[in-house]
C-alpha cells in the first residue's frame, strides 16, 4: 500500500472533505458548521466538479462497486433489481453520495480514454482493444505483482502497478485490489492521459510518472503543437465546443503542447526497460534497441510499432486527428495506437476490449455472472429455456440477455481482429527456414531448421523475455501415423517438457533433451554456491529474508552476482540459430516412409507461471486452471512445414497451410 506521505495534496485534502461530509450528516447538531466549513472549500480556486455529466461520452461516472445496490437504492430500486426493497440508511446514502464525489474529483484531475473518445473515436477504437488497454486488467500480471509482493515482505511495494496503471498509482491507490474496485481512469492501463499528459522525458525510470492533473479543458502534450487546435479555438461555434468551466457544450483542451520526447524511442523506455529494486535488469528493450541497426539508422520504437503495419517500419496514414461536433480537423500524420504485442486476453469478453455500452449496459461484476460460454442470448440457448430457470438478476430479462450477446459479438469481432494483428506483429519478428535433412538412413534421422529474428530492432523475443514461451515442436511418424519422436510437445498443463514443467520434475514424464525454445531462464544462487532456475525474479539469500534492495556485499570475493540472473536464450537482431534434432535408428520400426511435422510456436506465458503464482488467487474470481487453458489456447503456430524422409536420402518438403498446423497442435 502506498504510504501515507505520498499522497497529493488534493487527495489529502479530499478525504478531509469526505470525512467532514459523513459527520455532517451523522451528527445532525454541528451540521451548519460543516456545511459552513464545506462552502469555504469549494471555493478554493482550481477545485470545481464538472457541471456535465457524462452522458454525451456515454460514460459512467460511479464505480463499479457502487452500481449494485448502491444506486439502486438511491433511485427506489431494491437489491434484488425490482421496485421496492429495502432501502439503505443514511449512513449508507451518505457514503454513496461520498464515493460518487470522489468519483467526479478523481474524473476532473485524470479524464478516463472514453471521455477523449468523443473527440478522437478512431485512437479510442484502436487503443480499446490494445495491450495498452489491457495492461491493468492481466489477472496473470495482478497476481504476479502480489505473489511478488508476498515472498519479499512487501519491499516490492508498488513497482509494477505504477508502469501497469500510472493513473492508479498517481492517485495513490493500492496495488493490491481488485480491478473490480478500482477507479474507471485507473484501471484503463496505459490510457490516453498516460502519454499525453506528460510534459517531462523521464528515460529509463521503471515507470513512477508524474502525470499533469487537471480536467479535459487542461492542455494536452503531443508531437504536433497547438496549430489545428487554435483553429479550432477560433471557431468554437462551428465546432460547438467551449473553454470554460461551467458553461453548457462540449468541452475542449485549451492548448496543446509540443512535446518532441513523445516522438522518440526515449518516450518508451520509460517502461520497456525494467530494472528491479535490487539492480537486476529484467526487461531489456530499450536498451537492446539502442544497440540494434534500427537505431544506428534512425528508426524509433513508433515506426515500427504505431504505423500501418505493426512489426514493420511502414509508414504512417494520413488523416484527421479528431472529429468535432461531427466536423473532421484537418488531415496529418496518423499513428495507430494498436499497441499489437505477444499477449492477448484471458478475461470475460463483457469486460475487455474496452466497449461503452458494454459499460452502459452492465456493470464488471454484472458481466461476470453473464454465461456467454453456454449461449446466453443466442437463438440455440433461449429457444431451450426451462420454465423456472434462475438466472442472476441483472440477467433474467431474455432481452437484456439478447442485447448482452449483440454487444459481445461485436467484442468477438475485435478480438479476432487483434489476434491478427498479433499474428501480423508476430511474424514479423521471427522466421522459420526450410529443414535441412542430414542424415536418412537405417542409423537414424537427423534434420535441422534455420529460426531467425528478421527484425533489426530488438531481440526475439524481448521485454520480460523469461515470460515468452517460443519453441519449435516437433513429431516424427512412420507410415502408419505412428509417434516414434517427439519435441516440443507439450504436457497435461500446457508446458514444454523443461525443468519447470511439474510432470518432469515429479518424473511422470521424461525431460525433453532436443527441446529448442528461446524462453530465457531466471537463475537464483542456492546455499550451495550453484544456481537454480526459479519462475519468479526474486533471489532466495540463506541468511535473510527474500528482499529486494540494493546489495551491500562486494562482488570482489564472490566474482559473480549476488543475486539472479537471466541465461538469455533469445535471438540478437537480424540474428539466428539452428534448432537440430536426431532420431536413433533404434526408434526406427521399419515402417517407412517417416515423416517430420515441424512447427514454430508462440506464447504469452507457460503454464508452470500460473502455478507458481496460483496461491494468490486471480482476479474476476478465476481459477487457476481456467487462467492457464486460456493462455494455452493463445499460442499460436507462426511457420509450418512438413518433411518426407527417403532412403535414398533426398528429403522432400511440403508446406502445410496455417489453420491446419492450428488444429494438430494440442494432439
Amino acid at each position: 500500500m502506498m504510504a501515507k506521505n505520498n499522497e497529493t495534496k488534493d487527495t489529502a485534502f479530499l478525504n478531509t472533505y469526505f470525512k467532514t461530509k459523513l459527520f455532517f450528516l451523522g451528527r445532525w447538531s454541528i451540521g451548519c458548521l460543516s456545511m459552513a466549513i464545506l462552502a469555504s472549500m469549494f471555493i478554493i480556486p482550481g477545485f470545481s466538479y464538472p457541471v456535465k455529466a457524462f452522458a454525451s461520452e456515454k460514460k459512467s461516472l460511479i464505480s463499479d462497486k457502487m452500481q449494485d445496490s448502491e444506486v439502486k437504492a438511491m433511485k427506489g430500486v431494491g437489491s434484488s433489481g425490482g421496485v421496492g426493497g429495502d432501502a439503505l440508511s443514511s449512513d449508507e446514502i451518505a457514503a454513496t453520495a461520498a464515493a460518487e464525489h470522489k468519483s467526479l474529483f478523481i474524473e476532473s484531475q485524470y479524464p478516463s480514454a472514453t471521455t477523449c473518445a468523443t473527440c478522437h473515436p478512431k485512437h479510442f477504437e484502436e487503443w480499446s482493444k490494445s495491450q495498452h488497454a489491457y495492461a491493468q486488467l492481466s489477472p496473470v500480471y495482478l497476481s504476479f505483482s502480489s505473489f511478488t509482493n508476498e515472498i519479499t515482505s512487501g519491499t516490492n511495494g508498488d513497482f509494477c502497478f505504477r508502469c501497469h496503471s500510472p493513473v492508479g498509482a498517481n492517485m495513490g491507490e493500492s496495488p493490491f485490489i481488485s480491478n473490480l474496485d478500482r477507479h474507471p481512469s485507473s484501471r484503463e492501463g496505459i490510457t490516453c492521459i498516460t502519454c499525453h499528459r506528460l510534459s517531462k522525458g523521464y528515460n529509463k525510470r521503471s515507470g513512477r510518472l508524474s502525470i499533469r492533473k487537471g480536467d479535459l479543458l487542461a492542455p494536452v502534450y503531443g508531437p504536433s503543437g497547438s496549430g489545428e487546435l487554435d483553429r479550432v479555438l477560433e471557431n468554437t461555434d462551428e465546432y460547438k465546443v467551449v473553454t470554460e468551466k461551467g458553461m453548457p457544450g462540449r468541452k475542449i483542451h485549451t492548448k496543446a503542447i509540443k512535446f518532441a520526447t513523445i516522438s522518440s524511442s526515449t518516450f518508451c523506455a520509460q517502461c520497456h526497460d525494467v530494472t528491479l529494486l535490487n539492480g537486476f535488469r529484467l526487461e531489456e528493450a530499450f536498451s537492446e534497441y539502442r544497440m540494434s541497426p534500427a537505431a544506428a539508422k534512425g528508426t524509433t520504437c513508433q515506426d515500427c510499432h504505431m504505423g500501418k503495419v505493426q512489426g514493420i517500419p511502414s509508414g504512417y496514414e494520413h488523416g484527421p486527428a479528431a472529429v468535432i461536433g461531427g466536423k473532421e480537423t484537418e488531415p496529418r500524420k496518423l499513428t495507430s495506437h494498436l499497441f499489437a504485442g505477444p499477449d492477448y486476453s484471458v478475461i470475460h469478453p463483457g469486460l475487455f476490449p474496452f466497449n461503452v455500452e458494454a459499460q452502459e449496459l452492465a456493470t464488471m461484476r454484472e458481466w461476470l455472472e453473464f454465461d456467454h460460454e453456454v449461449g446466453w442470448g443466442t437463438d440455440e440457448f433461449e429457444d431451450k429455456v426451462a420454465d423456472g430457470m434462475k438466472f442472476p438478476s441483472r440477467w433474467e430479462s431474455v432481452d437484456d440477455r439478447y442485447d448482452a450477446r449483440e454487444i459481445l459479438n461485436v467484442q468477438f469481432e475485435r478480438l479476432e481482429f487483434m489476434r491478427g494483428k498479433r499474428l501480423e506483429v508476430l511474424k514479423n519478428g521471427y522466421k522459420m527456414g526450410k529443414a535441412v535433412v542430414v542424415q536418412d538412413n537405417k542409423d537414424g534421422l537427423r534434420f535441422k531448421v534455420k529460426v531467425e529474428n528478421i527484425t533489426d530492432g530488438h531481440n526475439t523475443p524481448t521485454g520480460f523475455a523469461a515470460e515468452r514461451l517460443v519453441f519449435v515442436q516437433v513429431t516424427v511418424t512412420d507410415s502408419t501415423g505412428k509417434a516414434i519422436f517427439k519435441s516440443g510437445d507439450l504436457d497435461p498443463n500446457g508446458d514444454v517438457r523443461d525443468h519447470e514443467s511439474s510432470y518432469v520434475h515429479n518424473g511422470e514424464l521424461p525431460l525433453d533433451p532436443q527441446l529448442f525454445d528461446l524462453r530465457g531462464r531466471i537463475l537464483v544462487t542456492n546455499s550451495r554456491g550453484g544456481e537454480r532456475e526459479v519462475v519468479i525474479p526474486v533471489p532466495y539469500p540463506v541468511t535473510t529474508i527474500p528482499f529486494l534492495r540494493p546489495t551491500t556485499r562486494s562482488l570482489i570475493l564472490t566474482g559473480e552476482s549476488p543475486v539472479e540472473r537471466i541465461n538469455r536464450r533469445s535471438l540478437a537482431p537480424l540474428d539466428h540459430k539452428w534448432a537440430e534434432y536426431t532420431v536413433d535408428g533404434s526408434l526406427l520400426t521399419g515402417e517407412g516412409p517417416y515423416k517430420a511435422k515441424i512447427d514454430f510456436i508462440a506464447g504469452m506465458a507457460p503454464a508452470n507461471l500460473i502455478g507458481a503464482i496460483k496461491g494468490q488467487g486471480f482476479d474476476y474470481a478465476m481459477s487457476a486452471r481456467e487462467v492457464a487453458e486460456k493462455v494455452a489456447a493463445g499460442y499460436e503456430v507462426l511457420y509450418s512445414e512438413e518433411v518426407v524422409f527417403k532412403t535414398d536420402g533426398v528429403a522432400k518438403v511440403v508446406e502445410t497451410s496455417f489453420l491446419d498446423s492450428m488444429k494438430n497442435i494440442f494432439n
